[in-house]
């Protein structure tokens, strides 16, 4: 059985004068990954990726969480830096820390709801060079777009490694917005 995941809010049309409508955005990504952690085993969650890949269901997730937690530590100092991730913690072996997780990386989010969007941030990230390390001017709203986009791009490998174990992930769970609005407008235009 096939089931469909939460539908996502709208964006307003209008430029948004607060973080808001983006957190909700980020929130209903999240709340996707809750609604999929309560239907896995354990075993889905825990088993290493296939073939010897990298990552399983729960490093993946981990690392969607440990972004969400460093953008909203980085807040309050106006610098995020996406390398110093925790890496390796309970929330990538226990549903239970996963859950919890993502409950607490929620509550965050609605609490930033009078943020401004052109909050200032400075984002630092790692080049993958020998100590290179770069810093660029980002703003609070851009970054919740990115995590969108990151968000998205994990879950996709995740629905993948669970497909490839024979566990359905759900239709949407994965998909880009885009794609999703495309294949909506393809679909009535065929009607």
């Amino acid at each position: 059985m096939t089931r469909r995941m939460p539908q996502l809010p709208p964006l307003s049309a209008a430029s948004p004068t607060s973080a808001r409508a983006l957190a909700e955005r980020n929130i209903a990504f999240l709340e996707q990954a809750r609604e999929l952690l309560a239907r896995l085993s354990d075993k889905d969650y825990t088993a290493p990726g296939p073939g010897g890949l990298r990552g399983g269901v729960g490093p993946h997730l981990r690392h969607v969480l440990d972004h969400y937690e460093l953008l909203l530590a980085g807040i309050a100092s106006q610098a995020v830096d996406y390398d110093v991730r925790a890496r390796d913690t309970a929330v990538e072996r226990e549903r239970g820390a996963a859950l919890a997780k993502i409950a607490e990386i929620v509550g965050a989010l609605r609490a930033l709801d009078g943020a401004a969007v052109e909050r200032p941030l400075m984002v630092r990230v790692d080049s993958g060079e020998a100590s290179e390390r770069f810093e660029g001017a980002s703003s609070l709203g851009r970054e919740l777009q990115f995590l969108v986009s990151h968000t998205v791009h994990h879950y996709a490998v995740i629905a993948v490694l669970l497909r490839v174990r024979g566990v359905d992930p759900g239709r949407d769970f994965g998909v880009a917005p885009s794609t999703l609005k495309h294949e909506a407008g393809a679909a009535a235009c065929a009607r």
